[in-house]
Order: C-alpha cells, then sequence, then structure tokens
C-alpha cells in the first residue's frame, strides 16, 4: 500500500458526471493513470467498476496547501488514532466460546500458522484454547513455546503475544496460554482492496437451473471483489457462490462465500466484469480475508 499523498484526494461517486468529459485525470490507488482529462464514463456499471479500483485524482494546490498545514499541526498520537489503532484489554471484548482463533509460531525459521477455538479465559491467569491440529492430528507444543494470536470481533482484527503455560489431552486436548497485558486492536477497513489474479469456481442460477463457471478475481478485499468471466455471470442484485484459495504465508486457505452481483459491465478485450459483494462471512473466513489483504497490502508497501 502506498503511503498517504496530500498531493491527491479520493474520487466519489458524486464527482463523475456520466455522459459529460472529465475535468481532470483519474488514478487508481496505485498512482496509476485510469481516465485522462476529457475521458467520458457512459453508464453506472462503467462507473461501479471503476469505484471499485479506489480511485483519486490530484488536488488543487491551495487545497493540498491547507491540508500540508493541517497535517503538520497533528501529533502522533491523534495519528495513530486515526489509523483506527488501539490497546484494549482482553476483557472489553466481545467474545464467545468457540470463536476461532489463529496462532502463528514465533522464533522458527518457518513460522507456521494454526487454527484453534477459544474455550474459555480467566482474567489475569490464562486463555483456554484448543490444541492445534494439522490433517486430523495434533501438533506438539511446549511448555513456554511462544505464539502471536490473531482474532475477529466485530469490525476490528486484534493480536496479542502469549507463550503456552501448559497443555494437556485430558480430558480433551487443549492448552493455557499466558494471559495479555493488553491487546492491540486494528478497525478492518473493508472496502480496502489489493489487485490479484486468483481463479475461482463459481455456483450460479440460469432460469431454474443450477450451473457451474470459472472466473477470475482481479481485486479483493474483506467486503467483496471484481469478478472477472467470460460470459456473464447474472444481473445486478442476484446472487452467487465462490469458491478459491488464498495462500497466507505458505498456508493455503479455500474460501467458499455468498456474494451479490452489484455492477456488471466490460473491459476492452470483451470480459464481463462484476463488482460483488460478500455476505455473512463466518469468522473464520473473515479472519483469514482480513490476514489475506494485510499481508498483501504489506508486500505493495515495501
Amino acid at each position: 500500500m502506498m503511503a498517504p499523498d496530500s498531493s491527491y484526494m479520493p474520487v466519489l461517486r458524486d464527482d463523475i458526471v456520466l455522459g459529460k468529459p472529465l475535468p481532470w485525470a483519474v488514478f487508481d490507488r496505485q498512482r496509476k493513470l485510469v481516465l485522462a482529462p476529457g475521458s467520458v464514463v457512459t453508464g453506472p456499471s462503467q462507473l461501479d467498476a471503476l469505484l471499485l479500483q479506489g480511485l483519486c485524482r490530484e488536488r488543487p494546490p491551495t487545497m493540498a496547501a491547507a491540508d500540508s498545514r493541517r497535517e503538520r499541526r497533528e501529533t502522533g498520537a491523534a495519528a495513530s488514532e486515526a489509523a483506527g489503532e488501539r490497546a484494549v484489554p482482553l476483557d472489553d471484548i466481545k467474545l464467545g466460546i468457540g470463536d476461532p482463533f489463529q496462532i502463528q509460531t514465533q522464533g522458527e525459521r518457518a513460522e507456521a500458522r494454526y487454527y484453534v477455538k477459544l474455550i474459555g479465559y480467566l482474567k489475569g491467569k490464562s486463555v483456554l484454547v484448543t490444541l492445534p491440529e494439522v490433517d486430523g492430528r495434533l501438533c506438539l507444543v511446549r511448555e513456554g513455546q511462544a505464539f502471536v494470536v490473531r482474532f475477529f470481533a466485530g469490525q476490528s482484527a486484534y493480536a496479542f503475544t502469549a507463550s503456552v503455560l501448559r497443555s494437556s489431552s485430558i480430558p480433551f486436548p487443549h492448552m493455557h496460554l499466558s494471559y495479555p497485558a493488553q491487546v492491540r486492536g486494528l478497525v478492518v477497513r473493508t472496502g480496502e482492496r489489493v489487485a490479484v489474479r486468483i481463479i475461482c469456481a463459481i455456483v450460479m442460477r440460469e432460469d431454474t437451473r443450477t450451473v457451474n463457471a470459472a472466473g477470475v478475481l482481479t481485486n479483493l478485499s474483506v467486503s467483496g471483489a471484481l469478478l472477472s468471466a467470460k460470459q456473464p455471470l447474472g444481473k445486478t442484485g442476484e446472487l452467487l457462490s465462490i469458491k478459491f484459495r488464498v495462500d497466507i504465508r505458505e498456508i493455503a486457505f479455500f474460501a467458499a462465500v455468498d456474494a451479490t452481483i452489484r455492477s456488471v459491465s466490460r473491459d476492452d478485450s470483451g470480459e464481463f466484469l462484476h463488482g460483488v459483494q460478500f455476505a455473512g462471512l463466518p469468522n473464520e473466513v473473515a479472519i483469514a480475508m482480513t490476514a489475506f489483504v494485510y499481508q498483501k497490502l504489506a508486500e505493495t508497501s515495501r
């Protein structure tokens, strides 16, 4: 993800008048030119597809100068708060028994990630979770082993570090993790999109029949995606089921999500572009999608 640039400002839906030449150039979030001055957006479907790219334009000089002066007045604390990052006690977060946690090993050459479920916790004592499994087999953990624990609650992603206090298989496989002094929380911006190229399988309705199709996700966020296919997959408002794989570090995660078509357009090559919105993601899928998006954002910011 590119660093914030005060010389650019976001382009909103109301900024673009259909059928009229644009008075300024339009760029995507990577500052690549999308539309030159004088270009015309002809229909709402084309506009929806464009907006999915996170459009921006150059800020007028007088506005940029005013913003620059305001930014210099902001303190570091205010900037952190604006970014949505905060530290909170674990017991302030609304957690439920069975909520999924992702744990990542620390201090090893190949950092591994696993999914476990919350059993419960006692403030100041420990956090009780199931033992991690791979292919139906329990993973070996040792006392003192360190993990980064991540989970999703509400509209925020949380993380804390912990070490194994004790593990046992009696009366069922479980382990006690050290209780965190604080948990770092970050509000998930569901509209934050990353460029991808992920082949996916699609189940859709055709008249009264259920049919299968193939497509490619060309950008992705926690809340939706841009889906390209050789044929139209439905009309605006219709439902799709999409299956695809994302790789989070060396871990492959297979997602099956329901989505609603919000826009349909065509690109210069004749491919059909579908702006889709995900519906009711399970917590474990939301965690994986959030981790994948953040991973891609981190990669593009290097």
